[in-house]
């Protein structure tokens, strides 16, 4: 009997399991499932997360189910990318191309016919009569093309200079990019949801480097904070259903602790979303933190608002004096029973100190 496989989308530091689509199709389909889009102005990136080859149509889907045809478990990541703009069709037609020119170079294939004075066309004939077909087609469909790229290229230009008018016109009021200090941003702002107030102007945010697994909103037109926190308050797996709070988030470690120490922190996690926590929910030290911390699992469910006391033991603290820090950056997150993670990351700081 045939194994049953596992499809394992994710998306930013979300994930969800269900069983493997039969099409590309119907991949789409489970994206939609996953986080709904706006179709008319976007669509799914997906990454194969094993080669970190785009899939882009049913081929590659083939070409991915063949290549995992034995695995238990296969992993995509989704992006949310925008449709590119629409560029009118260009207009052109047939009659706008130089017919007359192109009428005279067909008819001329009928003179070098009469120069080759044919009797009875053996193969020779018949190849040059072929090489002459073949020339003059080439050039027609040279000419059609260079003017079907001219008029794409005048449409182009058209929809960059709106897009530039545009764009200068649209200005975030009493927003400031966290990076370059532009204190009014203009054009399109990002706006990251898991932080309290971090924002990027569209030329900070091609190369700025932020944490790892944040999410970021791409904000066109202007709105204010208020309405905007309210839609992405308690975002979550599960609309804002599950998440949780944690009060203390920076630990002292003494400066003088030894290569093999454990060091254990107790904090306090409130369940303030609208869901009970069934057991076995993890709090888990995630690969980007800059030391490692061991996994909490919860051995009992959680009623909304209750607290639970959660350690955090960090083992075996190496400190190599060639490249030790006094500050350093820990990050961790919810996940259920299922390995769905839920809530926003939250990010601890380490310190050592005397």
């Amino acid at each position: 009997m045939e194994s049953k496989r596992i499809l394992k989308l994710k998306y930013g530091g979300i994930a969800k399991k269900s069983d493997f689509p039969k099409d590309f199709e119907a991949l789409e389909e489970k994206a939609k499932e996953f986080h709904p889009i706006n179709e008319s102005t976007q669509k799914f990136q997906f990454i194969d997360e094993n080669t970190n080859r785009e899939i882009l149509h049913q081929e590659d889907f083939d070409l991915m189910s063949r290549e995992y045809e034995n695995e238990k478990i296969i992993k995509i990541s989704i992006n949310v990318v925008d449709k590119p703009n629409e560029i009118n069709e260009p207009n052109f037609s047939v009659s706008n191309l130089s017919i007359k020119k192109n009428e005279d170079e067909i008819m001329s294939i009928n003179n070098n016919l009469d120069d080759l004075k044919i009797e009875e066309p053996d193969d020779k004939m018949k190849r040059e009569i072929n090489q002459i077909v073949d020339n003059k087609i080439q050039n027609l469909k040279e000419n059609i093309a260079e003017d079907i790229f001219k008029s794409i290229k005048i449409q182009l230009s058209k929809n960059e200079q709106m897009n530039a008018k545009e764009k200068n016109n649209i200005i975030h009021k009493g927003i400031k990019c966290n990076n370059c200090g532009m204190e009014n941003i203009e054009g399109t702002r990002y706006k990251c949801i898991n932080c309290p107030d971090f924002n990027l102007c569209e030329k900070c945010e091609e190369n700025f480097e932020h944490i790892v697994n944040h999410i970021f909103l791409k904000i066109r037109r202007p709105i204010q904070d208020k309405i905007l926190n309210n839609k992405i308050k308690n975002f979550s797996y599960k609309n804002g259903d599950y998440n949780y709070s944690i009060e203390d988030k920076i630990f002292n470690f003494p400066l003088n602790c030894k290569e093999n120490d454990s060091i254990t922190k107790q904090i306090i996690i409130t369940n303030n979303g609208f869901e009970e926590w069934i057991n076995g929910a993890i709090f888990k030290c995630l690969p980007e933190s800059e030391l490692k911390g061991e996994d909490f699992k919860i051995e009992q469910s959680i009623k909304i608002n209750e607290n639970i006391n959660v350690d955090i033991i960090f083992n075996n603290i190496k400190k190599d004096l060639a490249t030790f820090k006094d500050v350093y950056d820990v990050y961790y997150q919810m996940f259920n029973e299922n390995e769905e993670a839920f809530g926003n990351i939250t990010h601890f700081k380490v310190i050592f100190k005397d």
